[in-house]
């Protein structure tokens, strides 16, 4: 995959507002989907393009797919879920810069696949930008990223639980804080702590209901 359109090579643009020259979060998806189907696109060309917001863009191109109303893959939440544990624990330990074995940065995947993931999400970060802009920028800065990687490692952890209906709350809590970092929106990471907080109380929810039948089936 060639640089996304747009792309500077340095993640940065004259505004400061995103990581990949001034495009919008929902520009730079829609570039992930759009192409030839049989393309493949490789974790490292994600590195590449991404730039110095690759923590941010990545925890997006992970979480996205869960993050939407509708029944994905069975165990594609933990497939998912484990890049995004590797990244929340290098934000957490204060990496600069996302780190991934050998095998994992060569692996690739069609563009077919990566567009049938993301692009059903396109609507709902378009409806979001109308939002979004810089604010309370403490919260969104380096000096927060390991407060933002604590969030997000819980959350992918919740994410990584084999529970149905559990998934969706957790994802958009990581979701909510990967889009409050890319484009420096502190209310964002707000909304995501409170996000976090329903999500814990939702698998929680899911977890006792699911004991309990299981005790009644089984007694």
């Amino acid at each position: 995959m060639n640089e996304t359109p747009g792309s500077n090579g340095n993640g940065q643009n004259g505004n400061g507002q995103n990581g990949n020259g001034g495009q919008k979060v929902s520009e730079i998806v829609a570039g992930l989907c759009d192409g030839w189907a049989d393309d493949r696109i490789s974790l490292d060309e994600l590195l590449r393009a991404f730039g110095l917001r690759s923590f941010g863009f990545l925890v997006l191109v992970f979480a996205l797919p869960n993050g939407i109303p509708a029944p994905i893959a069975p165990g594609l939440s933990a497939i998912l879920g484990l890049p995004l544990l590797l990244l929340s624990a290098q934000m957490l330990l204060g990496f600069s810069t996302p780190w991934f074995p050998a095998g994992w940065r060569a692996r690739s995947f069609s563009r077919g696949d990566v567009a049938k993931l993301l692009r059903p999400t396109l609507r709902y970060i378009i409806w979001m930008e109308r939002f979004i802009k810089p604010r309370l920028t403490h919260l969104s800065g380096r000096a927060a990223s390991r407060l933002i990687g604590a969030l997000i490692l819980w959350n992918a952890l919740l994410l990584s639980l084999p529970i149905p209906f559990g998934n969706l709350i957790p994802a958009w809590a990581i979701i909510l804080a990967a889009l409050g970092q890319v484009e420096r929106d502190g209310a964002l990471i707000v909304a995501a702590i409170a996000t976090s907080v329903v999500a814990t109380g939702w698998v929680w929810f899911l977890l006792d209901v699911g004991l309990a039948i299981l005790d009644r089936i089984f007694s």
